[in-house]
C-alpha cells in the first residue's frame, strides 16, 4: 500500500525533547509551582516527577499537586511555565532528516503537535520543518480540541482515505488514540526513557498497529505494507 499521507508528531518523535529540553522545562515548572504554594524542595520535586514518569503517570503535574495538597491554580502555573518558552537553537538529527527525506518521497507529510502553539511553532522553525512538510498543525493544549479532532480535520482538508494514512507519534493516549479513532494506521514511536514511554494503554484505542524505537525505522516499516 502506498499511503495517501503520513502524519507525524514532533516531541520525542522527530526531536529528542525528553533528553534535550525537558530537564530545563521541569526546573521552570517546579520553580513556578513552588512560588504558587508547592512545599517541596526543587530536587525533591524533580525526583518525584521523574518517578511518576517512570511509573507511566501521564498527568504527573496533577499527581504531584494532589500528593502535596496544592490546588489546580498551582498546576496551571507550573504547566504554563513548562509549555510556554522560547526554545534554544535546535537541529534535526541526521537519522531523522534522512527518514523525512525517504518518507516525503512516499507521500505528503503533515506535522501535528500538541502544546503551546507559539513554542511549538518556534521548534518547527528552528528545525526547518516547513520546507519538509505539506502542512503544519499546532494544537493548543488548553483548547477542547485535541489530536483526534485535529487529525479528522487533516483528513478532511486533504481529502485522504483514513485507511491509507499513517500516523506516528510517541503517545498512546494522543497519537495512537487519534489514529485509531479516525481509522488510520497507527505507529507508536517508543524510545526507553522518554516522557510517555511507560504510559499504559487505557483501552484498545491506545494499542498501535506497530511499535518502533525511532522514527528512522518508519520508512522500512512502510515498505513492508
Amino acid at each position: 500500500m502506498r499511503p495517501d499521507g503520513i502524519v507525524l508528531d514532533l516531541d520525542d518523535t522527530l526531536f529528542e525533547t525528553t533528553r534535550l529540553l525537558i530537564p530545563w522545562a521541569d526546573r521552570r515548572a517546579v520553580a513556578a509551582m513552588r512560588g504558587a504554594g508547592l512545599r517541596l524542595g526543587e530536587d525533591e520535586a524533580l525526583a518525584r516527577i521523574a518517578d511518576l514518569r517512570r511509573r507511566g503517570v501521564a498527568r504527573y503535574w496533577d499527581a504531584l499537586a494532589a500528593e502535596n495538597g496544592v490546588d489546580a491554580a498551582c498546576v496551571a502555573v507550573g504547566e504554563a511555565a513548562w509549555l510556554d518558552y522560547e526554545p534554544p537553537p535546535m537541529d534535526l538529527d541526521p537519522r531523522v532528516a534522512a527518514a523525512l527525506d525517504e518518507l516525503s518521497a512516499v507521500a505528503p507529510l503533515v506535522l501535528f503537535t500538541l502544546g503551546h502553539p507559539r513554542t511549538q511553532r518556534w521548534k518547527a522553525e528552528r528545525l526547518g520543518l516547513a520546507a519538509r512538510f505539506a502542512d503544519l498543525r499546532f494544537i493548543d493544549s488548553r483548547s477542547a480540541a485535541g489530536k483526534t479532532e485535529t487529525l479528522a480535520s487533516i483528513l478532511a482538508d486533504h481529502r485522504w482515505d483514513a485507511s491509507r494514512v499513517v500516523v506516528a507519534g510517541d503517545r498512546r493516549d494522543g497519537d495512537v488514540r487519534a489514529a485509531n479513532r479516525n481509522g488510520c494506521v497507527s505507529v507508536l514511536v517508543r524510545a526507553e526513557g522518554t516522557e510517555f514511554a511507560n504510559v499504559a494503554a487505557a483501552s484498545p484505542e491506545d494499542v498501535p498497529w506497530r511499535t518502533i524505537a525511532h522514527v528512522a525505522e518508519l520508512p522500512a516499516l512502510l515498505r513492508s505494507l
